[in-house]
């Protein structure tokens, strides 16, 4: 290749004058030893004559010195002479750099941005301290890992292990807590905390002190460590606060300290209370409620830590057979742990962002080739008075990194507003993320990514500039068209169409994916349903009798609002709170031993629930009110678990035992239809309803149907309970929709962020495969004239250009199909009733990308149709 034998030249030219060098150095020897010899001679002594000799070859030695200043200024001379033309040309055509500029800023911008997200998430370090040292712990059995562990299991292996200098166990769901006293009552989320939580990771109280092992004591004072949050809202962050009295739920509670602004691990929380062994969540050593994290030891692996908790397990499994065969425990890094939900989503939408760069430097790359080959004049000029190949590529390098500095610039400014947008967009929730902006890394990233953007779209127009014969060149004139260029144009274009077919086919799948999941039925009527949770606390309504008149007097009174349609009352709402799978059986029909498959969902609802969701009834009755603590207890079962404890008969009527507090039996009255009580993914799951009276509990979920638009009656709602107990708050206000949104939001997110890195990838596509249309079309000008004289249709012109665009786009779309067939399989599971390789979704997809680029092949098409053949003629 000519810019190797080029590459090969300068390096013997450097040989060359370093080879002048010696000799000159040789040479002013030689002289200096026959003038010294010269004047010994004449009788002086060696020193003198040495000392004369230097002085009267002074002169030279100042040559040798200009010599090589102008040789180490003249790079930088040569550099900067470039970087002026190059400026003076975009001021003199500011039309391609109006084009390239804003093109690749939002390349370098989308990249700076998300890297921004990803470092801050997945590569920095967790803001706190001596972070790599944290680790996560969850269980396993028989190597399978679950999400949580057993409260005794934690306190073992914390008296054991000694590869963990901390371990600290914490309620693995936040609990929600209603504050009273001193202003309005307010719902916040708590945790229950092993004591050495906060020394584990790292965080000190900012006023206040730490749990002690004497907090954990069974019968000892009830204390709180609040967030820093919460001191503010309620203590106007004052260090009195220590020392005060805080009401939860109605008991009063000791503040022993306050946390910096900013703590979170894993979930919010605005209190913290101590791990006590008679604690409801703790139960037995099956009793699977808890994370544990922990602090490694010094020069200890996560692999050292994870040998030495394989032994313990292996000894509490010799200790307690029945509940830990087969159960031990995996150490995690706390990094991993805590962006596990997100890696995946961030690192298809870097690759995707990536993507829509390359797409980006092949069209301006495209451009600068067509613009090179308009300039083939002057670099024949520039050749024939002297300059080197490798000074045309010096020259070209240089006009590529003013472009891409400027771009840089722009992009990095668009990626600081970018970043909170990706933020917000992909709802990333890791301890530190808020902080995500333009870190040291993140600038040096973009100056990476300009750097190597003005090297992909510099380095093959510079390349091909230095190949020119210039005599050929001046010989030809302006018609000639540069076939080896039109080649790498038209090779760019079937890259661009196959890199875009890949996401476009990617987001489509997702698109398909998020449309079945929407069209899922939940079983209920979401539209124009209002929720909203409210807790009472304990200490206030001690008995059933007084839990149940305070909820019937809230459903009664929410019925007198204007607007309202029906009221009905849960203990868990569908999709919103899952879990509450109790062991039941058929009294006609025990199991031989307690088995996971005889379980289903236990709901406590007041009568009005199933009208009020929109749940059909298939057979029998709904609650009622007479359905109170002395009457029978009595079961609504939905269709699925009729069918799996009662196949092919009516199960009103039967009897069943469930496990709840206590083996109670239940008569089956009714069977409604199936709910997705635990999410839209899933199969409907066994679920039973009991009625509220005989199965009280402290917090219950509202759900309103409303005639017009829900939010209109939350003031009413919030007067209604307000009226009822000041004391009580209504948290969680959100629209049933909106609930559901939440739970698709992660599908929704990845949707969203592939379709529009594929619909721009497909924009700039378009642009590029037009572009270089119009480049065929202007270097065969003077050939479609001379077609046109000689009587060819504009038709047979039309189709010629459209043939040429058909060509590249199915190329590209060979090419594109085999790559998404290859990729796909890495969205795999985030798709919902979809295959990766589903069919409708490729067809659909590739009409479409073909439609686009048949558009985008319209305008040059016209264009060469439109010539006329005379006055092109006239003007040859």
């Amino acid at each position: 290749m000519r810019w190797v034998a080029n590459a090969i030249e300068a390096v013997k030219v450097l040989f060359r004058k370093e080879k002048m060098e010696e000799e000159l150095e040789q040479e002013l020897l030689f002289h200096l030893e026959m003038e010294e010899e010269k004047y010994i001679q004449a009788g002086m002594s060696p020193q003198e004559a040495r000392r004369l000799a230097r002085r009267r070859l002074g002169g030279v030695e100042r040559v040798k010195e200009e010599v090589r200043d102008e040789r180490a200024v003249r790079p930088l001379e040569d550099f900067l002479a470039d970087a002026r033309y190059a400026l003076r040309r975009m001021a003199k055509r500011p039309g391609f750099a109006a084009v390239v500029i804003p093109t690749l800023a939002v390349g370098i911008g989308a990249n700076v941005a998300m890297f921004s997200v990803l470092h801050t998430t997945l590569i920095r370090s967790l803001p706190y301290s001596e972070a790599d040292r944290l680790v996560v712990a969850r269980s396993t059995t028989n190597g399978v890992p679950a999400e949580w562990v057993s409260a005794w299991d934690y306190w073992d292996y914390r008296n054991q292990s000694r590869s963990l200098t901390g371990l600290a166990a914490f309620l693995g769901f936040p609990q929600g807590h209603t504050i009273t006293g001193r202003d309005e009552p307010e719902r916040v989320q708590g945790q229950i905390v092993g004591t050495d939580y906060f020394r584990t990771l790292g965080a000190d109280p900012e006023v206040g002190r730490h749990f002690t092992s004497e907090d954990a004591r069974e019968g000892a004072p009830e204390v709180v460590i609040i967030s820093h949050g919460l001191w503010q809202r309620r203590f106007g962050a004052s260090p009195g606060a220590v020392g005060s009295t805080l009401l939860i739920d109605g008991y009063p509670y000791t503040v022993i300290g306050a946390l910096p602004a900013g703590f979170r691990f894993m979930d919010d929380a605005d209190l913290w209370r101590p791990l006590r062994r008679d604690s409801k969540w703790v139960a037995g050593r099956e009793n699977m409620n808890w994370i544990a994290v922990g602090r490694l030891a010094d020069r200890v692996s996560v692999e050292q830590a994870q040998n030495e908790i394989n032994v313990i397990a292996r000894q509490l499994e010799a200790q307690y057979p029945d509940s830990n065969t087969g159960r031990g425990w995996r150490l995690q890094r706390a990094q991993e742990a805590l962006t596990e939900d997100y890696r995946q989503t961030l690192v298809m939408v870097m690759a995707a962002v990536v993507l829509i760069l390359l797409i980006a430097c092949g069209n301006v790359a495209g451009l600068a080739l067509a613009r090179g080959s308009a300039r083939r004049t002057e670099f024949s000029v520039r050749a024939a008075l002297g300059a080197s190949g490798g000074r045309l590529v010096r020259q070209l390098l240089t006009e590529s990194l003013v472009v891409a500095i400027a771009a840089g610039i722009m992009g990095t400014w668009l990626a600081v507003v970018l970043v909170p947008v990706f933020l917000e967009l992909l709802s990333v929730r890791v301890p530190g993320a808020e902080e995500a902006g333009l870190s040291a890394a993140a600038l040096i990233f973009a100056v990476a990514v300009s750097m190597a953007t003005a090297l992909l779209f510099g380095m093959v127009p510079a390349f091909r500039a230095s190949r020119r014969d210039a005599v050929e060149d001046l010989k030809a004139g302006a018609r000639t068209t540069d076939a080896g260029g039109a080649r790498f144009r038209s090779g760019l274009v079937v890259a661009q169409v196959a890199l875009s077919l890949v996401l476009l086919i990617g987001s489509g799948l997702l698109l398909r994916s998020l449309a079945r999941l929407n069209a899922v039925d939940p079983g209920f009527d979401p539209r124009g349903l209002l929720t909203a949770e409210i807790r009472v606390p304990y200490t206030q309504y001690g008995s059933a009798e007084e839990l149940t008149d305070f909820f019937i007097s809230v459903q009664e009174n929410i019925h007198t609002i204007p607007g309202v349609e029906g009221v009905g009352l849960i203990n868990r709402l569908p999709v919103r709170e899952v879990g509450g799978n109790e062991f039941v059986y058929a009294v006609d029909d025990p199991p031989a031993e307690r088995a996971e498959t005889r379980t289903a969902n236990l709901r406590a609802v007041l009568p009005g629930y199933f009208a009020t969701m929109g749940i059909p009834l298939l057979e029998g009755r709904t609650i009622e009110a007479a359905d109170g603590p002395d009457a029978e207890p009595v079961l609504v079962i939905n269709r699925s678990m009729a069918e799996f404890f009662f196949p092919g008969e009516s199960p009103v009527g039967k009897r069943m035992v469930v496990f709840v507090h206590d083996s109670t039996t239940f008569t089956v009255v009714g069977v409604a239809g199936d709910v997705r009580q635990d999410g839209l993914r899933g199969e409907p799951f066994r679920s039973m309803y009991a009625s509220y009276r005989q199965l009280p509990h402290l917090t219950m979920r509202i759900a309103v149907r409303t005639t017009g638009e829900p939010a209109s009656v939350v003031p009413a709602l919030r007067e209604v309970v307000h009226r009822l107990d000041p004391d009580v708050p209504v948290a969680e206000v959100a629209t049933m929709d909106e609930v559901l949104a939440r739970y698709q939001s992660a599908q929704r997110v990845r949707t969203i962020a592939l379709a529009t890195t594929g619909l721009l990838a497909l924009l700039l596509t378009a642009i590029g495969l037009s572009g270089v249309l119009a480049t065929y079309v202007a270097e065969r000008r003077h050939e479609i004239g001379i077609r046109m004289a000689f009587g060819a249709l504009r038709a047979d012109l039309m189709g010629m250009i459209l043939g040429r665009a058909a060509r590249l786009v199915l190329v590209g779309i060979g090419i594109g199909v085999a790559a998404a067939l290859a990729t796909t399989r890495l969205i795999e599971g985030m798709l919902f009733e979809v295959e990766p390789r589903d069919p409708a979704t490729f067809a659909f997809v590739i009409g479409f990308l073909a439609a686009v680029c048949g558009v985008a092949a319209l305008l040059p098409g016209r264009r060469a149709a439109g010539v006329d053949p005379l006055a092109l003629l006239r003007a040859e």
